[in-house]
């Protein structure tokens, strides 16, 4: 007994030693895991990487071999072919999706065709207008950020700003691309267009960034100037809800953009916008009672303040100008009451 007594220390300092022993054991085969784990991922990366420009290869080469013409030019004839198939809709959903197919590979051929295929691309968007040949422009665009990220960027930004291929519907679609392609750069044009533009045109006593070149008036429309309010929203900018305050405290903005600002900011529950809101629904632009515009800012306000909104949801209701407003204050209270 007292041997098994003096021999019981040792044993427990014997099974810690081995204890020790296999974590670190455990932990050096855990290192050499995670290195060869972090190596098969370079590996993959760079694997993914050759891939993709033997994909790019065949399917320029395939391309190519159903054009009449070789290289960019050869492409450029594809794109114009099918770009307009994909915006029109009589074409068939068969021919729409083998159009949309086609243009995916048009555009992976210039991308693997390089700087060879910049200057004829960049060549032909100066022949182009950019709302008489919007379905080629928007693809061409594509196209140049494919070739040059960069360089194309610059190309997308101009557009994007009005002063180049000056159309509405285009200065959109380049937002689209921007915020796909370049995000923190169609952040930062969106928010120069929505503080310096309005319906009316830009306004040359509002200073934006300095580096935005100033719109065409082609490029300007007095009916879709909220369009671009979307699209801001889209690019998820830090200063989004400040820059939509601003919106909401000038005069020269349209009904339908303002009402906008209105349902984003609502949607988010931003509680700075609450007594501009307010404000508006008192005193709505132009002192017109439109009851879609009303609606959105009682909308808004709900969204906002949940029970809170009640005090003025009911005051709203006593004086309500039309039988819309009357039955949105009424639904409203009525989901409050059922919470």
């Amino acid at each position: 007994m007292q041997a098994d007594a003096k021999s019981r220390p040792g044993g427990s300092w014997f099974r810690w030693a081995i204890g020790l022993l296999a974590l670190g054991g455990a932990g050096y085969v855990l290192l050499d895991l995670r290195t060869e784990v972090a190596e098969l991922r370079r590996q993959n990366a760079a694997n993914d990487a050759v891939l993709q420009q033997v994909l790019g290869e065949v399917t320029r080469i395939r391309v190519e071999q159903r054009a009449d013409a070789l290289g960019p030019e050869g492409l450029l004839k594809k794109l114009r072919t099918y770009a307009p198939l994909v915006a029109s809709a009589r074409v068939p959903e068969p021919d729409y999706l083998f159009a949309r197919r086609e243009l995916d590979a048009i555009l992976t051929a210039f991308a693997a065709l390089g700087n060879d295929a910049w200057k004829p691309v960049t060549d032909r968007l100066t022949e182009l207008d950019g709302e008489k040949d919007y379905d080629e422009a928007r693809y061409l665009l594509r196209a140049a950020m494919r070739i040059d990220a960069r360089a194309g960027a610059e190309i997308v930004k101009n557009v994007l700003a009005g002063a180049r291929l000056p159309s509405p519907r285009l200065r959109w679609d380049a937002a689209n691309i921007l915020i796909e392609m370049d995000r923190p750069l169609a952040q930062r044009l969106l928010r120069h267009i929505m503080t310096t533009e309005s319906s009316r045109g830009a306004n040359p006593d509002r200073r934006g960034d300095p580096d935005v070149p100033s719109p065409a008036m082609a490029a300007t429309t007095a009916t879709g100037f909220h369009n671009f309010v979307a699209l801001y929203v889209k690019s998820d900018d830090p200063k989004l809800e400040e820059t939509l305050l601003m919106v909401l405290g000038r005069a020269e903005h349209d009904v339908v953009t303002i009402q906008e600002c209105i349902k984003v900011l609502g949607e988010r529950r931003c509680e700075r916008a609450v007594p501009v809101i307010e404000k508006l629904y008192r005193q709505p632009p132009g002192q017109v009672q439109n009851p879609l515009f009303l609606n959105h800012c009682l909308t808004a306000l709900h969204l906002i303040l949940g029970p809170k909104a009640r005090p003025f949801l009911e005051e709203a209701l006593r004086s309500a100008p039309s039988d819309l407003v009357t039955n949105h204050c009424k639904f409203l209270l009525g989901e409050l009451a059922a919470k």
